[in-house]
């Protein structure tokens, strides 16, 4: 038995919304997908995602000292894929805004939140990446992207 894979499909068996991290560096807008997002807390706002110590994008997510993280909703699924192979996000065909810190916001999104850098902790073969709120969006109302058991699906 594999453990890993085996301890990867129970995890899959609880659904994660999709998010891409975004931020400009050198004048260019990256983005990176996760669904490793989840609030923090209510006062002072705070939300946490994690970035894999291994991803060739670490460094670059890490020590960011401002990002947005941006809910895509279930028809984004093509941003969703062109950002986990490639951060240029104007490759993937997303159009977008910056923010009042200058990073990317994407439209057609569900919940956008521009966050600066608070804190990392190490979690494994992760960084836990704490952001502090300091401003956030609800540009559309329409169903959330869902990853659930390897697959996407839509929320409700």
């Amino acid at each position: 038995m594999d453990i890993g894979r085996d301890y990867r499909d129970a995890l899959g068996r609880f659904p994660t919304g999709v998010a891409l991290v975004t931020l400009m560096t050198q004048g260019r807008a990256v983005a990176m997908t996760v669904n490793s997002f989840a609030s923090v807390s209510l006062d002072p706002p705070l939300i946490l995602w994690s970035v894999d110590r291994n991803s060739d994008r670490y460094e670059l997510f890490r020590d960011a000292p401002h990002f947005a993280v941006n809910v895509l909703a279930a028809d984004q699924e093509h941003l969703s894929n062109a950002c986990a192979r490639d951060d240029d996000l104007d490759a993937s065909g997303a159009s977008w805004t910056a923010g009042a810190q200058g990073v990317p916001l994407v439209e057609g999104c569900v919940a956008r939140f521009e966050c600066a850098l608070d804190a990392v902790h190490p979690g494994g073969d992760h960084d836990i990446i704490i952001g502090r709120v300091i401003g956030f969006d609800m540009p559309r109302t329409a169903p959330a992207l869902v990853f659930h058991r390897s697959a996407y699906e839509k929320a409700g």
